[in-house]
C-alpha cells in the first residue's frame, strides 16, 4: 500500500483551547479495524484495487448556484460535534434557507477518529462518481450511524445511496482523494479554524449554532 497523507493531516492539527466551543481537536483513538487491509474483509467480497490519486475536486455544494450568501462548513466525519451540528442545526438551516443560501462542505480531517480519513475519501468518491446530492446523502447517513463506523458500514452505506460499494471501499482504503483533503485542510489552516465544526458566513467565522448562523445570514441580506 502506498504511503498516505494521514500522518501529514494529523501532524497539522490545530491545538488551541476550546473555551466556549463544542468541537473536536483530533487525537483519534487507535482502532485496528480501520486498517486498510481490513477493507476487503466485508460481506461485499471486494478486491481492493489500486487507484490513481485525484488531486482536485470542487467543494460539494447544496443550494442555488446564484445565491448571494455562502455558508462554508469545515467538518470531520469522525467528530461527534460535527455529527451533532450536521444532524441538528445545519440540517435545519439548509431547510430554512434552501432557496437563498449555498452551503459548501470542506473536509478538515484532524483526525478526530481513525475513521475520519477513510470516510472522507469514501464521500469524495461518491461526489466524484455521482453528484453533490449523493455526497450529502452519504454525509448524513455516516453521521446517523456514527457509533458503528467500520469498513462493512462504509460499503453498506455506499450501497444504500446507490453507489458501488467495492469502488467506494477501494478509494477509501487507498485514500485516493488525500490530495483533495489536504488542500481543504490547508485552506482551514489558512483561515485559522479552531475546531470542527467551524462555520463561515460570507467568509466571516461564526459560532456553529443555529442562532449564530441564522443571525449572520440575516445580517448579510
Amino acid at each position: 500500500m502506498k504511503q498516505t497523507r494521514r500522518a501529514y493531516l494529523a501532524s497539522g492539527a490545530i491545538a488551541v483551547g476550546t473555551a466556549g466551543l463544542a468541537g473536536c481537536l483530533g487525537n483519534g483513538n487507535d482502532d485496528d479495524d480501520s486498517d486498510e487491509s481490513a477493507a476487503a474483509e466485508t460481506s461485499h467480497e471486494c478486491e481492493i484495487a489500486d487507484s490513481e490519486p485525484v488531486s482536485e475536486l470542487p467543494q460539494p455544494r447544496v443550494g442555488p448556484d446564484d445565491a448571494e450568501i455562502t455558508v462554508d462548513v469545515f467538518e470531520d466525519f469522525g467528530c461527534p460535534g460535527c455529527r451533532d451540528f450536521a444532524l441538528g442545526p445545519l440540517a435545519d438551516l439548509k431547510g430554512d434557507y434552501s432557496d437563498e443560501v449555498q452551503f459548501e462542505h470542506y473536509d478538515f480531517p484532524i483526525p478526530a477518529s481513525n475513521w475520519s480519513v477513510p470516510l472522507a475519501n469514501a464521500a469524495r468518491h461518491i461526489q466524484d462518481e455521482y453528484d453533490d446530492e449523493t455526497f450529502f446523502e452519504f454525509n448524513i447517513v455516516t453521521y446517523e450511524n456514527f457509533d458503528d463506523h467500520s469498513w462493512q458500514l462504509i460499503g453498506d452505506l455506499a450501497e444504500d445511496v446507490g453507489a458501488d460499494p467495492c469502488a467506494v471501499l477501494s478509494d477509501a482504503a487507498n485514500e485516493t482523494y488525500s490530495e483533495v483533503l489536504a488542500s481543504n485542510f490547508e485552506e482551514g489552516q489558512q483561515r485559522e479554524i479552531p475546531v470542527t465544526p467551524t462555520v463561515f458566513v460570507d467568509s466571516q467565522e461564526v459560532e456553529a449554532s443555529y442562532e449564530d448562523v441564522e443571525a449572520a445570514i440575516e445580517n448579510a441580506r
